[in-house]
């Protein structure tokens, strides 16, 4: 798909362009990160997906584990300050797993199951996710010649601009934070599908000013969007208008719990 040397001439020809647009992209992907940190930690409720911070932790040990190339061969500066912020990114994940198996075990892992989900389950469950992650990272980078992990690292700001708006729409209430973080997305997806000379991804990578990037770009945008929108919309945690939760009846149909 491209090769190390080509994203190198990029950088030697537009080094200043570069790094702005490289620090605004992780800028946002930070941004994005630390406020829904901060959801789980306050809400006890993660605002993404597990299987998202499976996929998120794919690419942040993939590119911490290509360690010898970003400081020996690549040998830039700039990756090798964006291979430590991968770091940073493998500690939230083991963090916020660990804040799943504490408060989320039962509401992420808890469909599988007839019984409560036990601590020792939850880890189980939630390392295999884990690893699982970081072998299809692996295996697709492999596959469709990603080198650099810049193609995959441009597909985790797409699954979040996509998929966490359905996340939201299954909370049914507008938690603290998740404004800010719906604003997030949708600023940091416009910056991710931006054509070269504006988005980092295009600019670095010369195989992405396709069209599929662009449709790829329009759909997550949208996405975004509407996340942003129903953030919005969503009746405030702990207002009169929170929806009242649900709990089947003895028939197994549901009736409203008091």
């Amino acid at each position: 798909m491209y090769t190390i040397d080509g994203v190198m001439q990029v950088v030697d020809r537009h080094p200043v362009l570069f790094v702005a647009l490289a620090f605004a992209t992780y800028g946002f992907g930070f941004a994005q990160y630390l406020t829904s940190m901060y959801m789980q930690i306050r809400n006890k409720d993660c605002p993404f997906f597990f299987w998202q911070h499976a996929w998120y932790f794919g690419h942040d040990l993939t590119f911490v584990l290509l360690f010898s190339m970003w400081f020996f061969q690549v040998d830039h500066w700039l990756f090798k300050l964006l291979w430590a912020g991968c770091v940073t990114f493998v500690a939230i994940e083991i963090y916020s797993l660990q804040l799943v198996v504490r408060n989320e075990r039962q509401s992420v892992f808890g469909r599988y199951y007839t019984e409560p989900v036990s601590a020792r389950t939850a880890w189980i469950r939630g390392i295999a996710a884990y690893s699982a992650g970081v072998i299809l990272f692996m295996v697709i980078r492999a596959a469709i010649g990603d080198v650099m992990c810049l193609v995959l690292m441009m597909s985790t700001n797409a699954t979040l601009a996509i998929a966490t708006q359905f996340k939201l729409e299954e909370t049914k209430v507008r938690q603290p934070g998740i404004i800010a973080l719906a604003w997030f997305t949708l600023l940091g997806t416009i910056l991710t599908f931006m054509p070269p000379g504006y988005g980092f991804f295009s600019t670095a990578v010369t195989a992405l000013d396709a069209p599929w990037f662009y449709v790829l770009g329009a759909l997550s945008t949208v996405c975004a969007l509407r996340f942003v929108i129903l953030a919005h919309r969503m009746p405030k945690q702990g207002s009169p208008h929170e929806p009242v939760p649900t709990a089947p009846d003895t028939a197994g149909r549901p009736t409203a719990s008091a």
